[in-house]
């Protein structure tokens, strides 16, 4: 065998060995029994929702947390950095349905940082009346019980800080079920690869349960102003306070409908750059997330070889199957048929986006361009590197 195919062949038994310890870790940790409190224990909750531009699905998506089932007082905070923003127009037709939830609206200022969102949730956090507060972005739909069950865990479990997995649902274009795959059959089960492994809480963003002294006690929203990975960097603060953080099985489902390709690979991008400045042996590991395509490399490798190319196949169907099984166990919605032969469409995505996400620093966050540098630390994106050379050339003759 060519050396280099029993390389490419060697790293894909691996990857599909580290597939497989991820879906024992998504089993082990969705097998977790729903947590209850007494309805009397349920304390105010404050409920923020930064928004941007209509997302796909906005109202379905908003609706859904005002009908939830929460024992105790809820209310509904949503912020916008614009007075015009049209999210904000679906979000008051649906406070006009819902009189009994407490809604409210507030402006945020967008010179609070360069994170755009960590400056929309500002104003949001400032407004809200309750202690205990429950961020979770425009694009995410939630059971009934969502709100309750988050609760019921941070608090039996005398936790500081909850984040919860996330899965993608809905999809219709050939992007929005790569989206899909990528959070139900990645992200989520890397979640909690990491953390019954390697006792890793990778805190995600898309909704995140906390008490705001616990926040001003890590140094606020302020300390994450101009860092992109905000949800990270928080979980990581929080843990070095001493204040517990856990992953919750209660999964938060973020929707994607029509999404083009291009979306898909820019954001999958944007996260795979947040890691490779913030956690570089998590992005080493990414290399390994693709066996079927480090099997298809091996393949072509070795002149395709037929040997190789059935190895090919079976690690094909076996990561196929795999990706089925993790998208119904983490959404609860089984993969369409014709969908399932897509998945390795985005092993190759994502292992072709693997070279660029590690040169590159420039990201497109909310309509704003910028530059990641260590701990995904934001700066103005200042133009591609000869003209930052050149500047820097050049400056001291100024």
């Amino acid at each position: 065998m060519d050396p280099l195919s029993y390389i490419l062949l060697s790293c894909s038994a691996l990857a599909l060995f580290l597939y497989g310890m991820a879906i024992v870790a998504t089993l082990r940790h969705t097998r977790r029994a729903p947590l209850e409190l007494p309805e009397d224990e349920y304390p105010p909750l404050s409920l923020l929702k930064p928004l941007k531009g209509t997302e796909e699905s906005l109202e379905a998506n908003l609706r859904s947390f005002f009908e939830q089932d929460y024992p105790g007082t809820l209310e509904i905070v949503f912020s916008a950095t614009e007075r015009d923003d049209p999210a904000l127009e679906v979000a008051r037709r649906l406070a006009v349905d819902y009189p009994d939830v407490d809604t409210r609206f507030v402006f945020s200022d967008p010179e609070f940082g360069l994170n755009p969102k960590v400056s929309n949730l500002s104003g949001a956090l400032r407004a809200s009346r309750h202690e205990l507060v429950l961020q979770s972005d425009a694009n995410v739909r939630a059971k009934p019980d969502y709100v309750r069950r988050v609760v019921a865990e941070l608090i039996s479990e005398d936790a500081q800080l909850l984040s919860s997995m996330v899965a993608g649902t809905g999809e219709r274009s050939i992007g929005a079920l790569l989206h899909n795959l990528q959070l139900s059959a990645f992200t989520a089960p890397g979640t909690c690869f990491a953390l019954h492994w390697f006792g890793i809480v990778c805190v995600i963003g898309k909704s995140m349960l906390f008490r705001k002294k616990d926040l001003e006690d890590v140094g606020g929203l302020e300390l994450v102003r101009d860092i992109l990975a905000e949800d990270f960097v928080l979980g990581r603060e929080f843990e070095k306070a001493g204040k517990k953080v856990i992953l919750s099985p209660t999964v938060a489902v973020n929707v994607n409908v029509d999404a083009p390709v291009e979306h898909f690979i820019g954001r999958h991008a944007r996260w795979m750059k947040m890691r490779a400045v913030i956690h570089p042996p998590g992005f080493v590991i990414d290399l390994f997330s693709s066996p079927t395509a480090l099997a298809l490399f091996a393949f072509i490798a070795s002149g395709f070889d037929w040997r190789i190319g059935v190895v090919f196949v079976v690690v094909t169907c076996l990561k196929g199957w795999g990706d089925s099984f993790l998208v119904r166990r983490t959404r609860g919605e089984p993969l369409a048929f014709r969908h399932r032969f897509l998945a390795p469409v985005r092993d190759l995505l994502m292992l072709a986006v693997w070279p660029y996400a590690a040169v590159s620093r420039s990201v497109e966050w909310r309509g704003v361009r910028l530059r990641l540098g260590w701990q995904s630390r934001l700066r103005p994106d200042d133009g591609p590197l000869p003209l930052r050379l050149l500047r820097r050339a050049i400056a001291p003759l100024r």
